[in-house]
């Protein structure tokens, strides 16, 4: 089975890779990927305010800039881009806390940043297996859910599953369409987002 996260790329704004991880299927040359999605964000910047993410048939590019760095993303074109945006905002964060002087004075060599792999495999390795069958499961919040949790930044239609299930406790994908006025699409997205961060989960007796 695929996975939901294909690459993660972490690269200067000028294009250079500075950091690679393929979780999936896209074998192309990391240098020319991010020279590409580097190209399309200044782009972006020039005739807008940026490029949060970029679709294509099959793919999301999701990005996350900072002042000198663009971090992207690559996942499925049916998943929802919140839930992985939040873990490459914390990435970047912590890329940037850990290597800002490097890159200030960055030689060419990018060795020296592959000491943020573990990092990066721990928050990104729930991705690699998808969620199939739950159209006909019953959904629930987390029991183990902390409330700082659900403060977490997610899309609107995360926020209505979860507002959802705190009302009713349990509920169906079908049910999530019907009451909360999603597309099933939408609502699967949704939900399958939140449960790779264990935010909800199947009922024991789905």
């Amino acid at each position: 089975m695929k996975s939901m996260l294909h690459n993660l790329w972490i690269a200067k704004d000028t294009g250079e890779c500075l950091f690679h991880r393929k979780y999936g299927s896209i074998e192309y040359d990391e240098n020319l990927i991010t020279s590409f999605l580097s190209a399309i964000q200044i782009f972006a910047q020039n005739v807008d305010e940026g490029c949060d993410f970029l679709q294509t048939t099959r793919f999301k590019f999701i990005y996350t800039c900072s002042e000198n760095t663009v971090t992207v993303a690559c996942v499925d074109n049916n998943d929802d881009e919140a839930t992985i945006r939040n873990e490459i905002d914390s990435i970047q964060d912590e890329f940037l806390q850990r290597f800002s002087k490097q890159l200030e004075e960055w030689n060419g060599r990018v060795e020296l940043f592959s000491e943020i792999g573990d990092l990066v495999d721990e928050r990104l390795d729930k991705y690699r297996s998808p969620i199939v069958n739950i159209k006909d499961s019953k959904l629930e919040l987390n029991p183990s859910v902390r409330k700082r949790d659900l403060l977490m930044k997610y899309s609107s239609q995360q926020e209505k599953v979860i507002s959802l299930l705190k009302y009713r406790g349990t509920a169906t994908i079908n049910e999530i369409v019907k009451l909360m006025k999603l597309s099933e699409s939408d609502a699967e997205k949704a939900a399958k987002g939140l449960m790779y961060n264990n935010v909800i989960r199947k009922t024991a007796k789905s």
